[in-house]
């Protein structure tokens, strides 16, 4: 991922404008990935009420990302909130089954992102850090997040 799909969530208003925000979304994300490792945990031990209560608040942290997305950046937010929706369509799917693919399908997915959200967010902090400023970042306040 790129630094424009980072940027997709720069006019998010959801997040305190105090915290890094880049710092905050990769929480979201590890805490989301988390929660799929729960999950499926959940399903090999058939606690299904455990597994119904983890993927709802997972497919709304989703919802949440999709919704934040800036579509002001073009083609990399779209295509992330078609990623978004498709996940939100799979693990939904898991409600009704007790089938852990679509979980570890999912996590596959997201971590990819996440991961490139990690690079993107080093990538700026650097530049941030380094006095190379091309967004008007500052280290301690991000607005591109």
């Amino acid at each position: 991922m790129n630094v424009k799909g980072y940027n997709a969530y720069a006019d998010a208003n959801t997040i305190v404008d105090e915290e890094d925000k880049g710092k905050l979304l990769i929480k979201v994300f590890d805490a989301i990935l988390a929660k799929l490792d729960l999950i499926k945990q959940y399903i090999e031990r058939k606690e299904y009420g455990k597994k119904y209560e983890e993927l709802s608040k997972v497919v709304t942290a989703i919802e949440v990302l999709n919704s934040s997305l800036d579509m002001s950046y073009g083609e990399i937010p779209h295509n992330l909130s078609l990623v978004y929706e498709y996940l939100m369509k799979r693990l939904r799917e898991v409600h009704r089954s007790l089938d852990a693919k679509p979980v570890e399908e999912c996590r596959k997915i997201l971590s990819e992102i996440s991961d490139g959200f990690i690079a993107a967010y080093e990538s700026e902090k650097k530049k941030s850090l380094s006095g190379s400023n091309p967004q008007g970042c500052s280290p301690q306040k991000n607005s591109w997040v």
